[in-house]
């Protein structure tokens, strides 16, 4: 659960109301949320490729030490409130809960929060 303010709460859901009631307005209402997911996203992702630059690959899973393959890496947010200025680390995909592939060692989330 992120951690939000109150201003920022009360944006939240303010534009979660006007979300809602766009898409049921919308002529194709899978489209409209499609589209408004993928703003969201790219928002998310700025200074993505940044922190890559910055902080490159480096042949392991951080939570375990175990060698990984670079195309099953992923980017870990340690501090998701602040997205990729915040600290990360790379792990492999079942570490970060975001796909089936495991360094060897990584079993589940629960290492990962373990490991925090």
């Amino acid at each position: 659960m992120l951690k939000l303010d109150s201003h920022d709460q009360t944006l939240v859901a303010a534009v979660q109301a006007e979300m809602s009631m766009a898409i049921g307005a919308a002529h194709n209402a899978v489209a409209v949320a499609k589209r408004i997911s993928v703003l969201a996203t790219a928002n998310r992702n700025k200074g993505r490729d940044a922190a890559i630059r910055r902080y490159p690959f480096k042949g392991i899973c951080e939570v375990s030490g175990s060698p990984l393959d670079r195309q099953h890496a992923e980017l870990d947010e340690m501090e998701p409130e602040l997205g990729y200025a915040g600290k990360f680390r790379w792990v492999c995909q079942v570490a970060n809960n975001s796909g089936k592939h495991s360094c060897g060692v990584c079993v589940g989330p629960a290492v990962v929060s373990r490991n925090r």
